[in-house]
């Protein structure tokens, strides 16, 4: 069987039998410090994946603690505009004489974009977040 090996492989065969021998005559000392740098390597590759790990976790707690004031914030930018917008439909449309102060004329462009962004855009952009969802699931 030996032989065999010799002759299937010659080249592999005297590469093994050298490298055995020298690490028979070296010991240790040659295998030792090769083996040591490839443990190190992954170490230290091993201790990088974990960082970014902790890195995420602490960005994502971040953020979830941040949402409630976030949410908080845009809601009331988002409902005195529409509170305004919608008391002056109501009184319009049902002749209720509500007497409610126009907005100043720079002002109107900014009540609108808001209305848009929130009653518009907004579930918009949920329905389309929906659908595209749907879409790579099937």
């Amino acid at each position: 069987m030996n032989l065999l090996g010799w002759l299937s492989n010659p080249i592999g065969s005297a590469l093994g039998a050298i490298g055995s021998g020298l690490i028979k005559v070296f010991g240790n000392s040659v295998l030792s410090p090769i083996l040591k740098s490839s443990e190190n390597g992954q170490n230290a590759q091993r201790d990088v994946a974990v960082q970014v790990v902790q890195a995420e976790i602490a960005a994502n707690q971040a953020k979830a603690a941040i949402a409630p004031a976030f949410k908080g914030l845009i809601y009331g930018i988002g409902i005195p505009p529409a509170v305004h917008f919608g008391a002056i439909c109501l009184s319009k449309t049902f002749a209720l004489g509500w007497p409610i102060e126009p907005l100043p004329t720079e002002y109107v462009a900014i009540e609108a974009t808001i209305l848009t962004a929130f009653f518009v855009s907004s579930p918009l952009t949920t329905l389309a977040r929906a659908g595209a969802a749907r879409l790579l699931k099937a």
